[in-house]
């Protein structure tokens, strides 16, 4: 190639928007062993997208001192999530598919999201665990604070802000029969997204779907 060419980026087909399976539950219930069941049995490229990524990569400065820029729940962490959820869209509108793993842990948020994803094709999954399992998962892994998926159920109340696309208990584990349900239901999704519905929904505790 001669010194003065400049070198071209592969431009592949357009394909239009991505699509978003979207799982929402709360800390251990299993989100992440589904996201990457689901990744590995679809036949197209869905790329798995986590807020924990981010963290593991090394994203986040250490946590300082408290009231300062620094300070983790007033300062950085509302604007760390803001960023995170705006890259959805940003990802998906460049033709991306998305598996999307996260915790909605205010009804704020879940509005936030439905604001940004209007317009795409974003199927919604909650993700249900009993919540002594939570509890269980939670001793065994070692890297959680304790009851800390359990508060997410109980207090936060995740699984109130609104209604699913489709609801998934992982009590038992995600095995090849589960993440073939959701392949299914996915697969003959109708037009109507659970997102974008403002209706309220029935709190349903996570011990009983």
């Amino acid at each position: 190639m001669p010194a003065h060419a400049e070198a071209t980026e592969p431009v592949p087909a357009a394909k239009g928007r991505g699509r978003i399976i979207f799982l929402n539950g709360a800390s251990s219930s299993g989100k992440s062993t589904l996201a990457k069941a689901l990744q590995a049995a679809l036949d197209e490229p869905f790329l798995h997208v986590s807020s924990d990524h981010l963290v593991d990569a090394g994203f986040l400065p250490e946590r300082r001192e408290k009231g300062g820029p620094f300070d983790w729940w007033h300062q950085m962490r509302p604007r760390f999530f803001e960023g995170f959820h705006r890259c959805l869209p940003a990802f998906a509108e460049a033709g991306n598919n998305l598996i999307v793993e996260h915790i909605i842990e205010f009804a704020s948020w879940r509005r936030e999201l439905a604001t940004l994803l209007a317009g795409l094709d974003v199927y919604l999954v909650g993700v249900h665990c009993d919540l002594d399992e939570l509890d269980r998962r939670e001793r065994e892994r070692g890297d959680r604070r304790a009851r800390e998926g359990r508060t997410h159920i109980e207090i936060d109340g995740i699984h109130t802000f609104g209604r699913y696309d489709l609801d998934v208990d992982t009590t038992a584990g995600v095995n090849a029969d589960l993440v073939q349900s959701v392949l299914t239901a996915w697969r003959q999704r109708t037009p109507e997204r659970a997102l974008f519905d403002r209706r309220p929904v029935r709190p349903c505790p996570d011990s009983s779907l």
